[in-house]
């Protein structure tokens, strides 16, 4: 399986708290913002896998106190699929803003369009508003968001 591989910025040991949705409801928004990107590039939408954003959720709460991305296979068992790819954000923005960021960038935004991409999942956990290199537990003050987005497909 093929993965895209990005350095995260570095992070602070704290932060401001920010008001964002729950976890699930922040995946659910980046995932509806990428499909409406792709509808507006012409590309298909892709289907959500439940198998893909249980990955997805896992990879995210490697994120807060990490310097890279993990570099690890992507899931192979979620499909028969033979091509994948990920993005990555650990920040305070908003869905729509980390869908942005990433469609700015261009390791990150050919994922988003690639019509080779059939299935995706998305998974996130907040960070910790007084340890930014910690997953928010309970009802902790949250400083932002990781996510990890992965997509699977068929190379021609």
């Amino acid at each position: 399986m093929l993965g895209a591989a990005v350095a995260l910025t570095g992070c602070t040991q704290s932060s401001d708290s920010v008001e964002l949705p729950a976890a699930g409801e922040f995946a659910s928004e980046v995932f509806a913002t990428v499909n409406a990107m792709r509808v507006e590039e012409g590309v298909d939408l892709l289907q959500r896998s439940a198998c893909l954003d249980a990955y997805a959720e896992e990879r995210a709460a490697l994120l807060p106190g990490s310097v890279n991305v993990p570099r690890e296979d992507l899931p192979a068992d979620c499909g028969d699929y033979d091509y994948a790819g990920e993005n990555v954000s650990r920040s305070d923005q908003t869905a729509v803003e980390v869908v942005d960021t990433w469609a700015g960038n261009t390791n990150q935004y050919p994922n988003l369009v690639d019509p080779q991409f059939e299935i995706a999942g998305v998974g996130c956990v907040p960070v910790s508003a007084a340890d930014n290199s910690e997953v928010a537990q309970g009802d902790e003050a949250i400083g932002g968001m990781a996510c990890s987005m992965i997509f699977l497909g068929y190379t021609p």
